[in-house]
């Protein structure tokens, strides 16, 4: 059994060797003429070297997970159009980032922040809106109001009120209550 088992070994160091040889030979065969290939699909002499070696290093995982290819050569340069086609695409999608961004501060640069006539007259309508909702509270309410829109809290309002801080809370929401009834 020890004999069997040396015979698979040697085998397998055998084919590995073999298939070492025949895709170094592969590669020395096929470099100039992806090269060129690569070259006429517009990549640059390091991207197509980056190119080459990936097309390679895939053939030798594919080697190794499913032997060696029956048509080695159109296997090489389908990877290799595939992966100058990624190549392509990353950098038209570089270009519409670059350029979406350069759009973006022309226009923050270009727009004028103003409202225009259509907001202009929703704000107008608004604020006539807040003034009567505003105009139909008690004095306490609009006492009350004014007291929190300039960021007195709760407690600081009933003391400059003189009332309890439940008072304020119940005038706070009924206040809204007409705000939202009048909005």
């Amino acid at each position: 059994m020890n004999s069997v088992y040396v015979d698979v070994v040697v085998d397998r160091d055998t084919a590995a060797s073999e298939d070492r040889g025949r895709i170094i030979e592969l590669y020395g065969h096929l470099r100039p003429s992806l090269q060129a290939f690569l070259g006429s699909r517009g990549l640059s002499k390091e991207h197509t070297e980056d190119v080459i070696q990936e097309v390679f290093l895939r053939f030798v995982r594919q080697v190794l997970r499913s032997g060696v290819e029956q048509n080695p050569t159109a296997w090489v340069f389908r990877v290799a159009h595939n992966l100058s086609m990624d190549h392509h695409r990353l950098e038209r999608r570089r270009l519409s980032e670059a350029e979406f961004e350069r759009h973006a501060v022309f226009l923050r640069e270009r727009v004028d922040p103003s409202p225009n006539p259509e907001q202009m007259l929703i704000i107008g309508e608004r604020i006539q809106r807040f003034k009567t909702a505003f105009s139909q509270l008690t004095p306490k309410q609009r006492h009350c109001v004014l007291l929190r829109a300039r960021g007195l809290r709760y407690r600081e309002i009933a003391l400059e009120m003189g009332v309890s801080v439940q008072r304020v809370g119940e005038l706070m929401q009924r206040a809204i209550s007409s705000f939202e009834g009048g909005t």
